[in-house]
């Protein structure tokens, strides 16, 4: 079945981050790796973007959160999301103005846990069907709701007790003797715990099927009652 809620809209809009004034001195690209994801632990996204192609190749990791965190109620999320975030760094060759370091990624993995969350969604959305209310305005209304409030994601991110570590090859460019991380969809993946990750476990997998299922049931079943309501109206 078409997934009915897009999970990469919600884990887009849910992955904010926010400023900071603060600065880390990187010369090389170890200090550089080191200097943008220590940055990104402490969510000082302004030495992070320092660092990184963040901003000008479409990635925004944790981009839209406000410069005072302390009034952000997503900024607990994003702590969550980097709490358990670590790397080793083992060999970086250079060539002119480029680098390669083969760095070992290790943090929480939330592909699950953003399984679990979609499948609790669907439910909530199917269970709320109501023949007097329409169908787009629940969905519309239930997504929103997610996406505004974060608390109610972060029990979700809190209880996770899956972890993975992963060997990836990061590009570093060299611009104005400055090294910057080439950012990509699989690297900020990684940096995020699979937040937006669809490979789900097989167990997941199958109650978003079973929860998508039971909506489509009660969306047929809706479907008749609005029709039946609609020709009674007609009628009278």
């Amino acid at each position: 079945m078409k997934r009915i809620i897009s999970l990469s809209l919600i884990c887009t809009l849910l992955l904010m981050g926010c400023g900071n004034a603060q600065k880390h001195s990187a010369q090389t690209p170890e200090e550089t790796i080191n200097a943008a994801f220590t940055a990104l632990k402490e969510l000082d996204m302004t030495t992070f973007n320092t660092y990184t192609n963040n901003k000008s190749e479409g990635c925004h990791l944790f981009s839209d959160l406000s410069r005072r965190p302390s009034d952000n109620a997503y900024y607990s999320l994003a702590e969550a999301v980097v709490e358990d975030l670590s790397w080793e760094i083992h060999e970086v060759q250079i060539e002119g103005d480029t680098a390669t370091a083969n760095v070992t990624i290790h943090n929480k993995d939330f592909s699950n846990t953003m399984g679990i969350f979609v499948t609790d969604l669907i439910t909530k959305i199917s269970d709320n069907i109501d023949e007097n209310k329409s169908l787009k305005s629940l969905i519309h209304d239930s997504t929103k709701e997610a996406i505004r409030s974060p608390e109610v994601l972060l029990p979700y991110l809190q209880n996770c007790e899956d972890s993975f570590a992963v060997e990836v090859s990061i590009v570093l460019k060299k611009t104005d003797d400055t090294w910057k991380i080439q950012l990509n969809d699989s690297l900020c993946n990684n940096l995020t715990g699979n937040l937006g990750s669809d490979n789900f476990s097989k167990d997941v997998a199958e109650k978003i099927s079973a929860a998508e299922e039971l909506l489509t049931r009660n969306i047929e079943r809706w479907s008749i009652t609005f029709e039946k309501n609609i020709n009674r109206q007609i009628s009278e």
